[in-house]
């Protein structure tokens, strides 16, 4: 039994590392300075998006929190 959880455990690490390798060489072979071929078109916009605004993140914190307290608050009734 303990075998069988440390072999499962191995597999786990194992398929782990070999994904994190994967993403990081993945990651690192991206071009980022866009010389790779090709044209490369830079724009600029002045616009402001809609979660760039303080108080849409202060009224989605407190909705989240209201959720979060009717669900957990069981209408006040003891769980005994």
């Amino acid at each position: 039994m303990v075998l069988t959880k440390m072999n499962r455990w191995m597999r786990a690490a194992a398929a782990s590392l070999t994904s994190l390798v994967l993403w990081s060489a993945w990651a690192f072979a991206q071009d980022p300075t866009g010389t790779s071929g090709g044209t490369t078109t830079r724009t600029t916009s002045t616009t402001e998006v809609w979660y760039g605004q303080w108080w849409i993140w202060a009224v989605g914190v407190a909705v989240f929190l209201i959720i979060v307290i009717a669900l957990t608050n069981r209408g006040g009734r003891s769980s005994t």
